[in-house]
Order: structure tokens, then sequence, then C-alpha cells
């Protein structure tokens, strides 16, 4: 095996023997008659210690670790991360790929297989997408300590937006310092509609789809991705009005 990336291969004996992970994990599941196919990831570099094993729409991605003998697994709905999981056992990771690609639910997964964590929120979205939506609301107005420093300045504008019924069908995140809304809650299946930044003492200024309009007030002349502003930001504006001037965005981008 080669040398370089970190890993000490003395604790992968069976992945030495196999010749890379795919092919260790396909041993896997083949000793226990699991009707399964370990694949070769698509990057060049990872090709001998990660593997993706896929059915249906859910996947598991699987990666040998440093420092120790240790199987890192990551449980993917179409562009949501469910659970992850580590392991030094490969039986048992291919077990739980296996458990898991078959339809078990979250807390069938974490009870048949302890090393298997997950969140709240990936709890949420196994019941339904609205299900993640209102959880992720309730933690944006209400979060648990210790209280994210982003979410300070964008205080006001929540509390504001939780009472447009319009708004809080959407899907709220952030990015850095700003608030996205975008209609579903796996990255990548929907574009955002509106941004919003907040600029201090209660005002924020307001974007549609096209993020670097918020870069249009400012000294800067350039946005964050080294790109030129474009026009079209409304604002600043205290809370209430931004609420507004979101939708108004929101509208004005369907009707361009």
């Amino acid at each position: 095996m080669p040398e370089g990336n970190g890993l000490d291969y003395s604790h992968y004996p069976d992945v030495t023997t196999a010749g890379d992970l795919r092919s260790a994990l396909q041993n896997a599941f083949d000793s226990t008659g699991m009707p399964l196919h370990a694949r070769h990831v698509e990057s060049p570099g990872w090709v001998l210690t990660h593997a993706v094993v896929r059915a249906d729409d859910r996947h598991v991605d699987i990666h040998m670790t440093s420092g120790g003998r240790a199987f890192g697994l990551d449980f993917w709905t179409p562009g949501f991360q469910l659970a992850r999981g580590l392991t030094a056992d490969l039986r048992d990771a291919a077990a739980a790929i296996s458990m898991f690609l078959d339809g078990a639910g979250l807390r069938q997964l974490g009870a048949a297989w302890p090393f298997v964590n997950f969140g709240l929120f990936a709890e949420a979205f196994e019941r339904g997408e609205p299900e993640a939506i209102a959880f992720r609301w309730q933690r944006l107005l209400d979060p648990p300590p210790p209280r994210a420093r982003h979410l300070d300045g964008l205080r006001d504008f929540l509390v504001a937006a939780s009472g447009e019924p319009r708004l809080r069908a959407l899907y709220v995140f952030t990015s850095h310092y700003d608030l996205g809304f975008r209609r579903s809650v796996p990255d990548g299946q929907s574009r955002a509609l509106a941004w919003v930044r907040p600029l201090g003492e209660g005002r924020y200024l307001i974007a549609g789809a096209d993020r670097r309009q918020l870069d249009t007030v400012g000294p800067m002349g350039r946005t964050a991705w080294d790109t030129d502003p474009v026009a079209g930001a409304l604002g600043p504006a205290p809370a209430q009005e931004s609420v507004a001037l979101v939708l108004t965005a929101m509208d004005r981008d369907v009707h361009a």
C-alpha cells in the first residue's frame, strides 16, 4: 500500500491483503451473504482508502482513518447526511451499511449499531421536510447554549420573519453572517430565493437570489468570491420592513 497519506497500514491488514478498501468491504459483504456492491469513489486519490455503496436513493461513504484502526461512515439520502459512524470492525461497518440501505430508520440503526450517531435535525428530516423546516426555525429562534455569535445580529429579523407564513414555510440557513432562504432542506436541490445581511443597530440589507447584490453597499467594491457586485439590493431597513423587502425581492426575481 502507498505511503504519504498519513495512514498506518499495519492497522489495516485485511485492507492490505485485499488491495484496497473497496475490495475488503466487498469481501465482508460476500462472506455474510449481503447482496451489496462496494464501489470505488470517483476521486483517484481516494481509490485505495475510500469506497461507496448505493441502493435506491440512499448511499453510504466509508473511509479509513489515521491514528489507529477505524472506519468512518457517512449515511446519505439525496443531498442530506442523516448520520455518521466510526468503528474498527469492518464486518460491523458492512452490517450497518446493509441495514441503512435496506431502509432502516435512524433510531433502529442506532439501536442496532451504537457507533452510528445522528442528531435531532436528522430525525426531523426523516419525518419529512416540513418537520425539518419547523425544527430549523425553532432552533434559530430559541437556540440551545452556547448561542452562535453570528446569530445575534439576525435575532430581530428572525423574530419578525417568523410571523410571515411565506417565509416560515421556507428552509432558513446561515452562510457566514448572511441568512438565506430556499424551498428544500438538502443543499443543491433548490437555489436560494433571498439573502439577508445584518448591518448592525437592527438594520438589514436584502438581496434576491443573487447574493452578490449584498456587496453593492460598503467600501469593498468586490464580493467575498472576488467577483463584481451586482445592483439590486434593497434596504438597509429595520427588521419588520426587511421582511416585506425579502418578499419583494423574491417576487421580483420570479417575474424578472
